[in-house]
């Protein structure tokens, strides 16, 4: 009798060994499958965001409004602003895409980070006490898009790379063609374990363009999911 009772205690053991190991595995594949769906969805997250920022930008019915004088390309014809970065953030709960007052200059000058010439409420914010979404791209306050738009210098660009063939710009009076190069970088705060200070200072003392830590640098060093569109713009007068 007691060896009928031993050898069931330890068939029922076994059962239950094999039953946990079957568990932890299923645990273990439902873990890695939704990890990949989480990390599907995110970038598809990005991506969509980053694209939206950028058909805002080519819109046609706003160009007349970026090359004004105070438009996100027209600042680029102060020679004081090139090599600079014109910052902005995409927000989804404001009416126009781009507003001066809602603009930061940030630029490098003898290896010192300045980037509040213009003030400090074009860079987005993970976080704001009294309205936590306005940053945001929308309510769901899942992603932040940070856009900069770099004022490009001449030598950093190939001779007569931007020039019209057949044309002096100066006897025949047209507007000097202008390189821009725009930035849009896309991020989920809340996927990270950094801190809401940590991703700000990423977001505020970086340049997307540079030698040494770009904005790109210091998220992927906080493990921060991001994605960073680059596009070349030209502007200048065609003739038709």
């Amino acid at each position: 009798m007691h060896k009928q009772r031993g050898m069931a205690l330890i068939t029922v053991l076994i059962l239950l060994v094999a039953v946990t190991v079957a568990a932890t595995l299923a645990i273990r594949h439902g873990l890695v499958a939704l990890s990949i769906a989480t990390n599907s969805q995110a970038e598809q997250l990005l991506l969509q965001n980053s694209d939206a920022a950028m058909f805002n930008i080519e819109k046609n019915q706003q160009l007349i409004r970026h090359l004004a004088q105070d438009g996100m390309f027209g600042m680029g014809n102060h020679p004081r602003y090139k090599g600079r970065e014109l910052v902005f953030c995409f927000k989804g709960s404001r009416a126009e895409f781009f507003s001066l007052a809602e603009t930061s200059m940030i630029y490098q000058h003898k290896g010192h980070i300045y980037n509040d010439r213009l003030g400090m409420n074009g860079y987005c914010r993970t976080a704001v006490n009294h309205d936590e979404h306005y940053f945001f791209t929308s309510r769901r306050r899942i992603v932040l898009t940070q856009i900069a738009i770099r004022f490009m210098e001449g030598h950093t660009m190939d001779p007569f790379q931007n020039s019209l063939r057949g044309t002096d710009e100066r006897l025949a009076k047209v507007e000097t063609i202008r390189g821009f190069r725009v930035y849009v970088t896309s991020l989920m705060p809340t996927l990270s374990r950094a801190s809401t200070t940590e991703i700000d200072q990423c977001l505020n003392r970086h340049l997307s363009q540079t030698v040494e830590a770009s904005i790109g640098d210091c998220l992927r060093g906080l493990n921060v999911p991001f994605t960073t569109h680059v596009t070349e713009y030209t502007l200048g007068q065609v003739f038709l």
